[in-house]
């Protein structure tokens, strides 16, 4: 018996210790924050049109005569029922409503955002309090969301402007840091962030996910459960219900009557995915199905009805918290990709803070910033010169394709989510001309920090090929090696 006492008690403990082991691992385990940097843009473009569209009726939605008259609202919900809107003037509505857009802009590219998601929760909340006459499933969608985010403070941690700013910060002080004038042989200069580009997991990027994740759980469980209930779903006919609804369909689906095993297949699957998900979604190898799944499911949901489309996107947004950072990441930059090498003048201020401003905005080590005044650039590629290579900035691909100049730059901005759109507009016609002339003007007359000494360090537009030049304080004549000091007064540079 008292065998049986003991192994009993070593059971409930090892269960104890098991139980309390997988909850920290579940909830407070480190998480990648890039997928809820996604949910972030997308949560917040979401509450920005929806109050957006809102004001485009401001005083009939929010205003005292308007169609929910304040205090009847006020006093139907009494006391659990708070609204900012309440506290807002008549007059003051246009210029309330156009701060809530600035905030909740502001959330959505991610600035100042742990200020800003509290800012965006209060704002939603109190405008669904406000209005519960335009009240559906997409804002019941979008409360929490935005809840979840503002409670753990973790949604600026990736795919944000904060996070962009703070590296582009530390790029800076490196680059600063390691100016002035160097010794031949001294270690290349700095220009990168301290923080990495890939974003460091984080417990409450975890703790996030997993809310959101609940949620959806919760969410499609009680759906699929609740029709059961009705007889249309069991013989397979309610998906028919929704698509003859001409108050809300536009599309004609008359046609398909003539195939009811269509209806009845689609019906029993849109009903099996969701009492499937809250078990099957957990399960890593059938988790991209049971997303595709979701996703066709409420894709198909807005085709059928065009004024649920903010609430599928909603869904689709909230259904993030279930895909791979590292797997979005590599949408944008493929993390087995080799990086582009930058031949960069490191001696050069402009060109260090250009560096600094890429390295900040890399997503994932994409480029691998090298200073040409401390290596052989022949090394990173046997057709490069010292000379050539001062004259243009150089890029080297994995594969040994090379360009140079305003071919370089734009080559970059491919490689950097934040500069597509200005690498794209580079790619219209008669752009690149006129980029190249102004990029090799500005590469002619960039400053150093230390007065050139010999023809490799010497810079020369088209005119001062054939004629001397004061650079820095010196007289350097290109067929002359040795430059001699303009001013015998020449204070030293830095």
């Amino acid at each position: 018996m008292r065998r049986l006492l003991n192994e009993a008690r070593r059971y409930f403990s090892d269960l104890l210790g098991a139980t309390r082991r997988g909850w920290n691992t579940f909830f407070f385990a480190p998480s990648d924050p890039t997928a809820l940097g996604l949910i972030r843009v997308g949560t917040g473009l979401l509450a920005f049109w929806s109050l957006f569209v809102l004001g485009l009726d401001l005083h009939d939605y929010f205003g005292a005569d308007g169609w929910a008259e304040p205090s009847a609202i006020h006093d139907d919900h009494r006391p659990f029922v708070w609204s900012l809107w309440y506290a807002v003037p008549e007059g003051g509505l246009r210029l309330a409503w156009a701060g809530c857009l600035a905030v909740l802009a502001s959330w959505t590219i991610g600035l100042f955002s742990r200020t800003t998601a509290v800012l965006s929760w209060l704002i939603v909340v109190s405008t669904i309090h406000r209005v519960p006459v335009a009240l559906y499933g997409f804002d019941q969608i979008l409360s929490p969301l935005c809840l979840y985010l503002a409670a753990t403070g973790a949604s600026g941690q990736a795919v944000s402007l904060d996070r962009f700013l703070r590296r582009w910060r530390q790029s800076r002080a490196a680059a600063a840091a390691s100016a002035g004038a160097r010794p031949s042989g001294a270690p290349p200069r700095q220009v990168s962030p301290d923080d990495p580009a890939v974003p460091t997991p984080t417990v409450s990027a975890n703790l996030a996910l997993r809310l959101i994740q609940l949620h959806l759980l919760v969410i499609y469980g009680i759906a699929g459960l609740g029709k059961l209930q009705g007889p249309s779903w069991w013989n397979g006919m309610a998906l028919w219900g929704t698509m003859t609804a001409g108050e809300f369909v536009v599309l004609d689906f008359t046609s398909l009557s003539a195939d009811p095993w269509l209806i009845n297949a689609m019906t029993h699957f849109s009903l099996a995915l969701e009492l499937l998900y809250p078990v099957l979604i957990w399960v890593r190898i059938a988790r991209p199905l049971m997303l595709a799944g979701i996703a066709g499911l409420h894709i198909g949901i807005a085709l059928m009805s065009p004024g649920l489309t903010e609430f599928t996107l909603a869904m689709l947004t909230a259904n993030l918290a279930f895909v791979s950072g590292r797997w979005v990441r590599g949408l944008a930059a493929d993390p087995d990709r080799a990086p582009l090498r930058v031949l960069y003048d490191g001696a050069c201020p402009r060109c260090r803070a250009s560096m600094a401003l890429v390295t900040a905005a890399d997503p994932a080590a994409v480029v691998e910033p090298v200073d040409l005044t401390a290596v052989d650039v022949r090394t990173v590629h046997p057709s490069l010169t010292p000379e050539t290579c001062l004259r243009a900035m150089h890029v080297v691909s994995g594969s040994g394709r090379v360009w140079s100049g305003f071919d370089a730059v734009r080559a970059i901005g491919c490689r950097l989510p934040l500069a597509w759109p200005l690498a794209a507009a580079a790619f219209l016609p008669g752009v690149a001309p006129l980029a190249r002339i102004v990029y090799n003007s500005l590469a002619a007359g960039r400053p150093r920090d230390v007065p050139c000494t010999d023809r490799v360090c010497g810079l020369h537009s088209g005119a001062a090929r054939t004629a001397p030049r004061l650079l820095r304080g010196r007289v350097t004549d290109p067929n002359n090696p040795i430059s001699t000091p303009a001013d015998s007064r020449e204070t030293p540079h830095p």
